[in-house]
């Protein structure tokens, strides 16, 4: 090999290592995720309700309201269950594409007869708080209405308390008074805010730090906006559910499911300057079709949605996941629902864990 040529080769090869070196990795995904689920009554069911997904550690989880998505029916009694769903099991991934089966944080079967929260599992949900996790469900008993922590039939939340996001959970509570999709929202203060749909939307602080002694206190309620339109040009759901309340830099957001009479089942959101607000509605209503959503970090650090997918297709009552951003005026730009692979730039590693960045790029094949 000539002297001269030498030199060139050598720098060749260093440009080409450093450009491969330089070259952004990318994370590729497709709605709907590829999830199924098993149950003693489906050997393999995709249809779900009320998907949650947290992000904790290097791992994806998710529950959610499984088959068959039933109210108390005196015909459904003698079934599996009483008709019920079976109860909440967690679900682990990598990588949001290849799911595992967990254990099982409720299961109607192991519980007692005379258990409050034997039955439904609507609406169950995973929150991180203060170094603790959270469970949060919808529940009742369809057995005898003695049985009910109200002593009425109807929907009751509940709240457990672990160490470890896949449990155990114990000490799990009645929270009194209480809606079906009943959430919790760590305020960024010290404190903790349940929102509650009855219709409209209700807010009140909720003291869990004596959960493990089975105890539960609830400050003043308030409503804090009605499911109405504030644009009387603009038609307005039949009804508000499935909260999601959470800080993200120095503002609250406020994502809730709308069920629109012949006009499909979108997300809306609302925005606060304190976590008791007072709440401002986005004018746009209908931020996205798709609903009952959570909030996690994605793979490029950005907040996700998890939601189940209404916009028909191969989507419809699937599990999807999709990014959004904030923009500079703090109102949120989501790209949901989206079909077909998506693509989103992954920002190097750093030594220490990355805060959440909402304005990573984002590109479409």
């Amino acid at each position: 090999m000539s002297k001269n040529l030498r030199p060139i080769l050598i720098t060749l090869a260093f440009l080409a290592a450093t450009a491969a070196h330089a070259a952004p990795k990318t994370f590729t995904y497709s709605n709907p995720l590829n999830f199924q689920y098993t149950t003693e009554k489906t050997p393999a069911e995709q249809e779900l309700r009320d998907p949650c997904i947290i992000h904790e550690g290097d791992t994806y989880y998710t529950i959610f309201t499984m088959w068959p998505f039933a109210n108390k029916e005196d015909g459904r009694m003698g079934l599996t269950d009483n008709g019920s769903s079976p109860g909440i099991r967690i679900y682990s991934s990598k990588d949001l594409k290849n799911w595992t089966p967990g254990k099982w944080l409720v299961k109607s079967s192991d519980l007692a007869e005379n258990c409050p929260y034997k039955h439904r599992f609507w609406a169950p949900e995973i929150h991180k708080i203060q170094g603790k996790f959270y469970l949060i469900f919808t529940a009742d008993n369809w057995l005898k209405k003695e049985y009910n922590s109200s002593g009425e039939w109807g929907y009751h939340a509940f709240v457990g308390v672990a160490d470890k996001v896949t449990g155990p959970y114990k000490h799990i509570t009645y929270i009194k008074d209480s809606a079906c999709d009943t959430t919790i929202m760590d305020g960024g203060d010290g404190k903790v805010y349940a929102i509650m749909p009855f219709g409209d939307l209700f807010e009140q602080p909720i003291d869990l730090s004596q959960l493990e002694q089975d105890k539960i206190t609830l400050g003043e309620r308030k409503k804090i906006f009605s499911k109405n339109s504030d644009d009387p040009a603009q038609p307005s759901p039949g009804y508000c559910e499935g909260p999601w309340g959470m800080k993200i830099g120095k503002r609250y957001y406020l994502f809730y499911a709308e069920n629109f009479e012949n006009g499909g089942y979108w997300t809306g959101v609302a925005y606060a300057d304190n976590p008791l607000g007072p709440w401002r509605k986005d004018p746009r209503m209908k931020l996205f079709e798709g609903g009952h959503l959570t909030v996690f970090k994605g793979p490029d650090y950005r907040y996700w949605f998890g939601y189940r997918g209404e916009s028909g297709g191969a989507s419809g009552g699937r599990l999807c996941a999709d990014p959004f951003t904030i923009a500079a005026d703090g109102t949120v730009q989501p790209i949901a629902p989206t079909t077909g692979p998506q693509t989103v730039i992954l920002p190097p590693p750093l030594p220490h864990a990355r805060p959440a960045h909402p304005r990573l790029a984002y590109k479409k094949h």
